[in-house]
C-alpha cells in the first residue's frame, strides 16, 4: 500500500506502507534508500503530516471507534495497526495512559500475557474497558491477556525494577513484565 504523501527523502518517489510492521520503505529499484524501513509515526512526524492528538477524554472517533492516544493518524486516516512509539515511550516514562494520554493514578491497569509480558503500557479502568470492547486484537482473544491492577513498583524490564532502568526510548521501547 502506498503511504500517502510520504515521499522517499532520497528519490522523492512514494514510499510503501506495510500495515503488518507499521513501517514505510522506498521500493524504487535505483534508489539508495531501497528497502530501508522507517517507522510510520516517525515518517509522519518528520514530514509534518502527523495529526496532533491531544491527551484527554472523550477520545476522537473514526467510523465510530475511539482513537487511542498512541495510534498515529494523518489527513483523516487512522493507522490502527501502527503505534506512535514516541507517545508510547512517553506513556512508559511518565506513567500515562496509553488510550487517553492522561496521567495515571498510583495503581493502574495493565493487560498481561500468559508469559507475564505487559501489552504496551498501563491504562485507566475506563480506558481498559474501552480497549477490551473495541480493540480487535483484544476482542479476538489473540493476545490471551488478562487485566491486572498494579503499581509501577510491580513492573520490571529486563529483570530490573522500572525505577532502576534507563528510560524507555521510541527506538528501543521497553518490554514490561509483572513481578510474581
Amino acid at each position: 500500500m502506498t503511504a500517502p504523501a510520504l515521499p522517499c527523502p532520497d528519490c522523492a518517489r512514494p514510499r510503501y506502507y506495510q500495515p503488518t510492521t507499521g513501517r514505510v520503505a522506498c521500493a524504487t529499484p535505483w534508489c539508495a534508500a531501497l528497502g530501508i524501513e522507517t517507522p510510520l509515526w516517525q515518517a509522519l512526524t518528520v514530514s509534518g503530516q502527523a495529526e496532533p492528538t491531544e491527551p484527554g477524554l472523550p477520545r476522537p472517533r473514526h467510523h465510530g471507534l475511539p482513537i487511542p492516544w498512541i495510534t498515529p493518524r494523518s489527513r483523516g486516516h487512522v493507522y490502527w495497526k501502527a503505534l506512535d512509539a514516541q507517545r508510547l515511550s512517553d506513556a512508559h516514562n511518565r506513567w500515562l495512559c496509553q488510550v487517553c494520554g492522561l496521567p495515571l493514578p498510583e495503581q493502574a491497569w495493565v493487560l498481561v500475557t500468559p508469559d507475564g509480558d505487559v501489552i504496551q503500557a498501563a491504562l485507566h479502568h475506563d480506558c481498559l474497558t474501552s480497549a477490551l470492547e473495541y480493540c480487535p486484537h483484544l476482542t479476538s482473544g489473540a493476545s490471551q491477556a488478562t487485566p491486572r491492577h498494579i503499581t509501577r513498583d510491580q513492573l520490571t524490564t529486563d529483570g530490573q525494577p522500572l525505577n532502576q532502568s534507563a528510560p524507555s526510548d521510541p527506538h528501543f521501547l521497553h518490554q514490561w513484565q509483572t513481578t510474581p
